[in-house]
Order: structure tokens, then C-alpha cells, then sequence
């Protein structure tokens, strides 16, 4: 687990147990969490500083006329600790907190805190939170085609930094890289969820058994000896040595745009053969920064 998830899982539970009325001692929390405990004196100490803590010998409590509100300003505050807070546009505060306090079925699924530098694609998350909350379906359309697809949103799930839209078309569990998208429309149709399909998302999320996609590249010779002694992409097979001594390779990824970093520094030797969207994304992106020069 990164840093970040273990420090996010760790704060959050001490808070928790803080809000629920509990006396916590130092000892008992190092011990719970596998940490020494000068970790946990850090971050009671300064982590949660803004929290009114009691302390009664080696025991400590949340004053309790502040129960409750950690609900609040508390959570905001572990968030910005945590980094949680720029996952979203420009720290929106409303879907912030819709992710924190949501009134109904949750709408957001995070797992893993690293940041999603492609983050054009933000405008989306907000008119999809808003269809998922609706219940209405919701029209996307796809990078590199006309055609729109129909679908009733479930859950946006972030899953180690990339925004993926999950839910249900033509009667099949469909989850899409926000990254993929191009246009939203929400669509005047409500629907009504499934019951086991939010648990059912969830587990695939926690389980790393979300749905893959295979992405084919070809490697100059050049840079061929990169790929032979070592994995440098996702799930990496080599499935060729072409004549030339170039290599034709495969990997399989939930979404194709975090091979972007990867390719980008292996230019111009490595080459996107398949699917083509993504090779349409890297052109866009070479050509965004060749203006810039």
C-alpha cells in the first residue's frame, strides 16, 4: 500500500474512533497499526493538532462537545493532509464534499492518492456526479468517434490517479476512462440501480480485477535492450523479435493513458500500433507541446 493510502487509512480511523467517543492510547494505536509509537505521537500531535484532544494519563479523548462536527471541518482538513483534496478540479469544494458526506449511495470510489497529471478531462466529474446522483442516464461520447453510448452511471471511481466513469450499458457492467471522454450529456430518463452493482464495483476495485486493456507497441532496436532485460510496461510481454532487432511488445492496463509518461520518453523509438485512440492522444499531446516551443 503507498504511503499516502497508509497514512489516509490511519488518520482516518484514529478520527473516527476519536468521533465515536473513544479513549485512545498511544501504545494501543502503535500497536494496532504496526507503528512505533512516535509515529502515532506525530500524528496526534501534529496530524491532528487542530483536533481539542483531552488527555487523562496515557489515554486520549475528543472534547466532547465537538462530536459529530469532524464530520466537517475535521475531514476537510485530513483530506488537505493527506493530499486527498487535488484529486478534484481545482479542490471543488462541492464535490469534495459529496465525497465525504454524501446524502444517498455514494457516488465517488477512490483507491490510491497519485495524481492524474492528464487532468483536462476534470470538467466531466461534475456532471457526471450530478446524473449519478439524478439516477439519469447519461450520453458520452468517446475520443476518435461520432457515436455516443448510453449509460446509467453508477460510481466515479479513481483508481491510483485516473478518473474512470462505472456503470451499467446494454445490460453490461461497463467501466470508462474519464480520460476517454470527450462530451457529457445527463439524458431526462431516470433509472434505478441494481441491487450488488456499487458492491460488485467495489470488490473488482479492491481485488485489481477491474477490466483490462491490451495495448500493442513496437520498440526500435535502439531501445530494444530496455525492454529484453527488464518490465518497463504494465503486465509486459514480449510477443516478437522482429527481423531489425525491433521488438513487438503488449500490456495490459485499466487505462491505456497512463502509458503516456512511458512512450512520451521513449520517442521516437517506441511506437503505439494499437488501439488507435491512443496513439490519436500522444499525436494531440506531441503536437500541443511542439507549439509551446
Amino acid at each position: 500500500m503507498a504511503e499516502h493510502d497508509t497514512l489516509a487509512q490511519r488518520l482516518g480511523i484514529i478520527l473516527t474512533k476519536f468521533n465515536n467517543g473513544q479513549r485512545l492510547s498511544i501504545s494501543s494505536l502503535a500497536e494496532e497499526f504496526n507503528v512505533s509509537e512516535r509515529t502515532i505521537q506525530r500524528d496526534l500531535n501534529v496530524r491532528l493538532a487542530y483536533l481539542p484532544l483531552q488527555r487523562e494519563g496515557q489515554h486520549y479523548s475528543l472534547d466532547p462537545t465537538y462530536f459529530g462536527r469532524s464530520n466537517t471541518l475535521a475531514l476537510f482538513r485530513l483530506c488537505e493532509q493527506v493530499g486527498a483534496t487535488a484529486l478534484f478540479p481545482d479542490n471543488h469544494p462541492a464535490l469534495l464534499s459529496q465525497w465525504l458526506a454524501p446524502s444517498g449511495s455514494p457516488v465517488f470510489l477512490l483507491s490510491g492518492f497519485n495524481l492524474d497529471s492528464e487532468n483536462l478531462h476534470h470538467q466531466h466529474l461534475k456532471p457526471l456526479s450530478k446524473a449519478i446522483t439524478n439516477r439519469c442516464l447519461t450520453s458520452i461520447q468517446r475520443q476518435g468517434s461520432l457515436a455516443t453510448v448510453v449509460i446509467a452511471p453508477y460510481l466515479l471511481i479513481n483508481h491510483k490517479g485516473h478518473w474512470h466513469l462505472a456503470g451499467i450499458s446494454n445490460d453490461a457492467l461497463i467501466i470508462e476512462p474519464i480520460a476517454n471522454v470527450t462530451h457529457v450529456e445527463q439524458l431526462a430518463v431516470t433509472f434505478t440501480q441494481q441491487e450488488g452493482v456499487i458492491a460488485q464495483l467495489k470488490r473488482m476495485v479492491a481485488d485489481e480485477s477491474m477490466p483490462l486493456t491490451e495495448v500493442i507497441l513496437k520498440a526500435a532496436a535502439c531501445i530494444a535492450h530496455n525492454f529484453l532485460h527488464r518490465v518497463v510496461l504494465p503486465q509486459q510481454v514480449m510477443l516478437k523479435e522482429l527481423d531489425d532487432g525491433s521488438l513487438l511488445l503488449s500490456s495490459h492496463v485499466i487505462d491505456v493513458v497512463q502509458l503516456l509518461p512511458t512512450i512520451k520518453a521513449y520517442l521516437p523509438h517506441l511506437m503505439v500500433i494499437s488501439p488507435p485512440t491512443l496513439q490519436a492522444q500522444l499525436k494531440r499531446d506531441v503536437k500541443n507541446l511542439l507549439s509551446q516551443l
